[in-house]
């Protein structure tokens, strides 16, 4: 009976140091030819799209070019428009 306690008061320890070792152990990188190995990722600037005018109809009052300014987002000086025969000839800067 002392001997299997002996022997477990051996491993325990020598359990504990495994145990505490092994993480330091392992790569937080896999290696390069690892089936599940992140891909890697350039990093680049995102692609910003230049803003310009475009065409976005002719509307029947102010009212609604108003509404379709407001939909869209478009902020102070984005909205281009003009009363011509009665219609709103109206462009959007985006």
């Amino acid at each position: 009976m002392n001997c299997r306690r002996t022997l477990a008061l051996a491993v325990a320890p020598a359990a504990m140091l495994i145990g505490l070792a092994a993480p330091a152990m392992a790569s937080d990188t896999p290696a390069p030819n690892a089936p599940n190995a992140p891909a890697t990722v350039s990093i680049s600037p995102p692609k910003v799209q230049v803003k310009t005018w475009h065409w976005m109809g002719n509307y029947g009052s102010v009212y609604d070019v108003a509404n379709a300014a407001n939909g869209f987002g478009a902020g102070a000086g984005e909205v281009l428009t003009q009363n011509i025969n009665g219609l709103y000839a109206t462009f959007m800067y985006y």
